[in-house]
């Protein structure tokens, strides 16, 4: 992607990289990382043309519902920005 100077990474965060919560710290810890990984990488790549972005499901979701099309929603948008409204993060909170 960097050679070519287009390209989209898009990684799923999730709501307890937002608030942790004890009982379930190994999976708070794991969705921070994914945070941190796109926050980190964000500004270098975009130098080159490579939008990295998360979004964060800050909520349970349910198969088969309508809540499954929206999340999608997110992914297109962010992959859909133009380059200089590029953003990093969507949030999605069902």
């Amino acid at each position: 992607m960097k050679p070519k100077k287009s390209g989209t990474i898009l990684l799923t965060g999730g709501g307890f990289a937002l608030s942790p919560h004890p009982e379930y710290i190994s999976i708070s810890v794991g969705k921070a990382g994914i945070r941190a990984l796109a926050q980190g990488l964000f500004d270098e790549y975009k130098q080159h043309g490579v939008h990295i972005a998360t979004v964060t499901v800050a909520g349970f979701v349910s198969p088969d519902t309508p809540q499954i099309s929206a999340i999608a929603d997110q992914f297109w948008q962010l992959h859909s920005q133009p380059i200089d409204a590029w953003s990093v993060e969507a949030i999605y909170q069902p």
